[in-house]
Parts: structure tokens; sequence; C-alpha cells
């Protein structure tokens, strides 16, 4: 029994003595592992930081936008992940593509192409992936009369964005995947064109999101976002499927104008503020039970094609739905009561609970 308690007592004095103390025993501390393209050669940049890495690591491993927008011109493809990207992203410094005019065309095949060369076209050929990242910079396309085509994959899952996106009048050849990304400032896609769709399940947006007049050819994603400022969805054109299950808009939203040309899911949904589908085309299955207008709806002149199912809503003021079709006027916002009228019921029945305690206490 003494030689064990020896024993034991020489063991500990050892742990004690050890860099660091008895903390590290049996305790293997996590490293950071960085994974990288080789440096000062032409090719992919490709940077991969652990989970394991912390703040200051990964700001000291922190890849310059300069860098991505340099590999993007190159035609290289860029897959960033657990970075933190430096600087703006400028995708207006891209160089202007020209389409070559080839010889034995008809003058109005000539002037065709000569009039597509006026606008500025600028493409990313390789793809585009900055994951579970921090990106500090914005990210612009402003020109006006131009547009910038991603023909690659381009996916910011899970990446926080920290100032202002705008890739209004871009076309993303396969689907944009920005489920679970932050967005703290605003985030335009104005005039989009959207071949395979969007997937922005579970982002948060911030101030200002708009989406005006894109054109979303796949389907269209956003279960569970949260919209925290005013966002705009005016005239968009969807020929795919669209889902905003359980998305919350806390600002003004806008859909009017807007052509759903398949499924338009909007149940569970809840809408802080006003709501604006005047004029919007439902030509198919329109879903919206269970969904919440705490303030005013207009559904002025829309046209549900194939009927609606707004009875299954609450609506806590009366929604306008002058000139809508395919809409019984007797169901909209009969399935959820207002909150007068909540509150009506409940002081109808504290009062008779009231009345029968009082006549109770009569009895006696």
């Amino acid at each position: 029994m003494m030689n064990m308690m020896r024993s034991c007592g020489l063991v500990l004095l050892c742990a004690l003595l050890m860099p660091g103390g008895i903390g590290r025993i049996g305790v293997a501390e996590a490293a950071c592992t960085v994974e990288s393209s080789p440096g000062g050669k032409p090719g992919p940049l490709m940077k991969h930081l652990s989970l394991d890495c912390t703040s200051a690591e990964r700001v000291a491993n922190a890849v310059s936008a300069a860098t991505v927008l340099k590999a993007l011109a190159q035609g290289q493809p860029v897959d960033l992940a657990g970075v933190v990207l430096q600087g703006d992203l400028l995708f207006d410094q891209l160089p202007v593509r020209k389409s070559q005019i080839p010889k034995g065309l008809t003058p109005e095949q000539q002037a065709a192409l000569s009039a597509l060369n006026d606008e500025e076209q600028r493409a990313v050929a390789g793809n585009l992936i900055i994951r579970d990242s921090v990106v500090e910079g914005a990210i612009r396309h402003r020109s006006a009369k131009g547009t910038l085509e991603f023909e690659g994959t381009v996916d910011f899952h899970g990446t926080t964005f920290k100032d202002g996106v705008d890739l209004s009048r871009s076309v993303f050849q396969r689907m944009l995947a920005m489920d679970g990304a932050l967005f703290e400032r605003e985030a335009y896609f104005v005039q989009g064109h959207f071949a395979q769709g969007l997937n922005c399940a579970g982002t948060k947006f911030g101030p200002h999101t708009r989406f005006h007049r894109s054109v979303f050819r796949g389907p269209l994603d956003c279960q569970g976002s949260l919209f925290d400022g005013l966002a705009e969805f005016l005239e968009l054109v969807c020929e795919a499927p669209v889902n905003f299950e359980r998305a919350r808009f806390g600002l003004g939203t806008g859909f009017s104008g807007a052509q759903f040309k398949k499924q338009a899911n909007f149940s569970d949904a809840i809408f802080s503020r006003e709501a604006f589908f005047a004029f919007t085309v439902f030509s198919g299955e329109a879903r919206f039970a269970g969904a919440q207008f705490l303030q005013s709806a207009d559904f002025s002149n829309a046209d549900f094609k194939r009927g609606d199912d707004l009875s299954k809503v609450r609506f806590d003021q009366k929604p306008v739905t002058k000139g809508a079709k395919g809409i019984t006027q007797e169901e909209a916002g009969s399935g959820g009561a207002s909150t007068f009228q909540h509150y009506a019921v409940t002081l109808g029945l504290m009062l008779a609970a009231a009345f029968l305690v009082a006549f109770a206490v009569k009895l006696k």
C-alpha cells in the first residue's frame, strides 16, 4: 500500500513539473490546420481553415480581395473555407469581354452583335466558393449598362457579409447557394437571372434586400429565412416552385407584380409589417396556410388561377382584395381573428367569469 502511494505521488509530482502543469494530462490541444494551394504559381486559389482555428489565427491567414479578383480574372477557380476575406471585391474591375464578329454574317446579325458589344459584359469562368467565412469588405457589381455572368458554381454557404453586397444584373448559370449566410448590410440582386435557382434557406438578411425584376428558372428556396429590413421582390418571374415557408419579414415586404408559374409556398410565414401582393399572378398552387399578417395586406388585383387558401390565414387587419381574381371575399381572413376580436372574446370571458363568481358568493 505504501509503495502504491509513493508511485502515485511520483506521478503527480512529474505532472506538476511538466510544462503547462496538470491541466495538460490527457488533454490534446486542438490545432489549427490550414490547407492551401502553392503560392507563387498559377492555378486554383484554395485555402481551407479548420474549425479549431481561433479568430486571431484566421486573421493571420486572411485572404485579400485583390488576390481573389486576380485569380478570377485569370479564369482560375476560387475555393475558400473558414477564412477572413479582407478588402472590397469589385467585379467592375474584371476585364470586359468582347464578342468576335465572324465574317459572312448578314447586316442584321452584325448589328445585333455590335449592339451586344456596346454593353459591358464580364464573366467569372471558374467556381467561386467562399463557405463558412467572414467577408469584411463590400462585394459590388454596379455596371449600369452591363452584365456579370457566373459560369461556374457560386457557393456562399454559412458566410457572414459585414459590408454591403450588390450583385445586380448578374447571371448565375448554376444554382446560387447562400443558405445559412448572414448579411449584416444591404443585399441587392436586382435584375438577376438565376438559371438553376437560389438556395437561401435559413439565411438572415439585413436592413434592405432587393430582388426586383429578377428571373428564376430554377427553384427559389428561402424556407426559414429572416428578412430583418425592407424586402423587395417586385415583378419577379418564377418559373419553378418558390418556398418561403416559415420565413419572417420584419419590415415592409413587396411581391407586387410577381409571376409565380409553379407552386408558391408561404405557409406559416410571418409578415410583421405591410405586405404587398398587388397584381401578383399565382399560376400554380398558392399556399398561405398558417401565415400571419400582423399589419395591412394588399392583394388587390391579384390573380389566383388555382384558387387560394387565405381562409387559413391570420389577418390582424382586413386584407385589401379589390379586383382580385380567384379569391373568395368571405373567406379571406376568416381563418384568423383580428387582434380586436381576440381582445373582445377575452374581455367577454372575463366578464362572464366575474359574474359567475359574484353569483356564487351571493348564493353563500
